[in-house]
């Protein structure tokens, strides 16, 4: 190789190298692709793929017609077959590079009727540049290297071996965050010979009005006739991370596996994840464990959306604000921009619908639910939950010998309990409290259009169901009560619900206990991180009022008071955290699962194995980080569950089995009890304990 080339593996070499020929340099040239821009897709196939979903999602949706993607593939070979049409090649997919492209391609889709032939031309066209926005990205490295150029005061051209509109070039880098100008970009000759490449060099020294020295050259190894502007003495590095080589072979590699494989179809999706700058703790658990799971759920959620043509769909508080944004943000992938589902967060929780599903009495089957918390307190827990005043009922629960309403009740089957839940005046006196209760949730829904379709979704953490049977028994008797699909991160069914199945769905997105699916039984041995991470940092909902001065109903919010020493404000910046990292990985989740199409099915298994990691196998850090949030407690009860009380300090605990045993039996996190003793293997043996006892 001529002695002027120099070969640099790494962007801190690479800006010394230019540091070093800084005095005589004026214009700096690099080659876009292969140096800046890098292609996420591995094939032109991938790419082609890509853009045919998107035309196929335009067609169905918009225009009511069924083309599968192989169709729109066949379509495209059939074009660029066309010599007009040649530009469509293995570089891209510009339509600034294939005029008529897309009008011919929907010529070929929709016959004769040229206002639809237009519309379709017009989407066609969105998708292309959409889609070549997608397929590359700016690397990181030279990104920074060139907007320090730019600072400089140095000159900056590209050089493409395609044409490429200057300004589209300029929304890539802004698409991806970085802000770099090019004064000009050249085009390399068509066949790139040698002679033609020192025609070009020479060219655009011309142009340029430099001397050879004053023009530094920075390219990828892979372009050819490397040897060419060496050979007219312009100073030329070859520029080939090492690092970055290694992570494109890793993900051609988990590609190939998930070819064969469905399961490396999740890994596949992650490898193609691009790492976050390092920042706190909570911030990279969001990013690394918990974002990949909840935008996996989501995923769930829109395909669910998709499928049952739902046209609104309600996020529960408080999971579902963070849910929500996750929703809006992967939904432009799936859905014709005017078709897009709306999306409305309701302040709603267990204790505001609680309040109104008691207007017509309480059953039996609502009233147990405060008294399934292990730390219920009896009477006082279920008047708590249901938003009912003790003092009105101290009558009833002495005639029934509850003299002491804070007493835990262990037998609510019995006939004790059962009489008092039959007496005519305990009912009536939970229905004259519950009547307002039950307008003001009414009249807040129908202020948030919950009533307006014949079917909606509720999307939520789930687990029980809860919500969506309080719902049920407050509004289900109306004429207007939509069928309702819930929509759960989670549906565990420990609660065995009675629903009416002409009014309600329930369906667990990546577990659903009704399935037996492992290792999806896992989010129920540590229920608290999933909640903890998606909350929000509002307080909880506990009722309603009219708000004169917007003429609207409005939730009133749990005081501080109300949570023992204020523990969630406390821990609301590591829940800040956490969500930031969440939302930034759904940028790159929705972008990685626009490039490969992959649905739920296909990255769940890979998924749910991620969970079983972080749930039962976590990290030393990972366990005294998340063992110092404190999740509270707020239907039926304000206890607060504190996790620092439930790990071992020492391991001289093992000497004393009784102590160990108690502690770990009591523990809301076992796992996490157990890793904090720090031995290995013994998170191993209590997950085989865990599968066995669970069959």
């Amino acid at each position: 190789m001529h002695p002027q080339v120099q070969v640099i593996r790494s962007a801190a070499d690479l800006r010394m190298e230019i540091g070093r020929h800084s005095p005589q340099i004026k214009v700096i040239a690099i080659d876009i692709f292969n140096t800046v821009l890098e292609r996420d897709t591995v094939t032109i196939e991938d790419c082609q793929k890509m853009l045919a979903r998107r035309i196929v999602r335009t067609l169905m949706d918009r225009f009511d017609i069924d083309r599968t993607i192989e169709d729109i593939i066949e379509l495209f070979k059939k074009i660029e077959n066309n010599s007009e049409h040649s530009a469509m090649n293995a570089q891209a997919l510009n339509p600034s590079r294939f005029s008529g492209f897309a009008e011919t391609l929907a010529n070929d889709l929709i016959n004769s009727d040229h206002v639809r032939i237009a519309a379709l031309t017009e989407r066609i066209n969105v998708h292309m540049l959409a889609v070549e926005t997608e397929i590359f990205f700016v690397r990181l490295d030279i990104a920074k290297i060139l907007e320090w150029l730019n600072y400089q005061k140095i000159r900056l051209i590209a050089i493409s071996d395609m044409s490429f509109d200057p300004t589209h070039l300029q929304n890539i880098f802004a698409h991806q965050g970085s802000v770099v100008h090019f004064d000009h970009i050249y085009v390399y000759p068509p066949h790139n010979s040698v002679n033609q490449s020192q025609q070009f060099f020479k060219a655009l020294l011309q142009q340029q009005e430099l001397h050879p020295h004053e023009l530094f050259y920075i390219r990828s190894a892979r372009p050819s006739n490397a040897r060419v502007p060496a050979t007219m003495s312009i100073p030329t590095v070859i520029y080939e991370d090492i690092a970055y080589s290694r992570q494109t072979q890793t993900i051609r590699i988990y590609r190939h596996l998930a070819q064969k494989n469905a399961y490396w179809r999740g890994r596949h999706l992650m490898q193609l994840i691009r790492p976050a700058a390092a920042r706190s703790f909570h911030f990279n658990y969001g990013y690394e464990i918990l974002g990949p799971i909840y935008a996996t759920f989501i995923l769930g959620v829109i395909e669910e959306v998709k499928k049952h043509h739902i046209k609104r769909v309600f996020f529960l508080a408080r999971e579902g604000e963070l849910f929500m944004k996750l929703f809006n943000e992967l939904c432009p992938d799936f859905f014709e921009p005017d078709q897009i589902p709306s999306a409305h967060y309701l302040y709603v929780s267990r204790q505001s619908t609680a309040a109104a599903a008691a207007h017509r009495g309480l059953s039996h089957e609502v009233a147990i639910t405060p008294l399934l918390n292990p730390k219920q307190q009896g009477w006082h827990s279920i008047f708590q939950a249901f938003n009912l005043p003790p003092d009105a009922f101290t009558s009833v629960c002495r005639n029934h010998g509850y003299p002491e309403i804070r007493q835990p009740i262990a037998d609510w089957e019995s006939v004790q309990f059962r009489e008092m839940l039959d007496d005519g005046d305990f009912q009536t006196t939970v229905r004259q409290h519950a009547e307002k209760n039950w307008r003001l949730l009414q009249q807040y829904l129908i202020q948030q259009q919950f009533f307006t379709e014949k079917k909606i979704a509720i999307v939520d953490i789930g687990w029980n169901g809860t919500s969506q049977k309080f719902l049920q028994e407050a509004f289900g008797q109306d004429e207007n009560y939509p069928h309702v699909m819930g929509l759960y991160f989670g549906f565990i069914g420990g609660r065995k619900y009675q629903f009416d199945s002409k009014k309600n769905t329930l369906l667990g997105i990546l577990c659903d206990e009704r399935n037996k699916t492992r290792p999806g039984d896992i989010f129920s041995r540590f229920e608290e991180i999933f909640e903890e991470g998606a909350r929000a940092l509002h307080p909880t909902t506990i009722g309603y009022q009219f708000d004169q001065q917007s003429d609207t109903i409005i939730p009133i919010f749990k005081p501080p008071s109300g949570d023992p020493g204020n523990i969630e404000s406390t821990n609301n910046h590591r829940i800040a955290e956490i969500q930031a990292g969440v939302l930034d990985f759904t940028s790159e989740f929705a972008r990685a699962i626009d490039l490969t199409g992959y649905r739920l099915d296909d990255i769940k298994p890979f998924i749910l194995t991620l969970a079983e990691r972080a749930v039962a196998f976590p990290t030393a850090e990972e366990c005294s980080q998340l063992m110092q949030l404190e999740h509270s407690e707020d239907f039926g009860t304000e206890n607060t569950m504190n996790f620092q009380h439930e790990k071992f300090n020492n391991r001289s605990v093992l000497l004393k089995p009784r102590n160990f045993i108690r502690t770990l039996k009591n523990a809301n996190w076992k796992y996490g009890t157990v890793a904090s003793l720090g031995f290995p293997g013994f998170n191993t043996i209590l997950r085989l304990y865990d599968l066995f006892k669970s069959k």
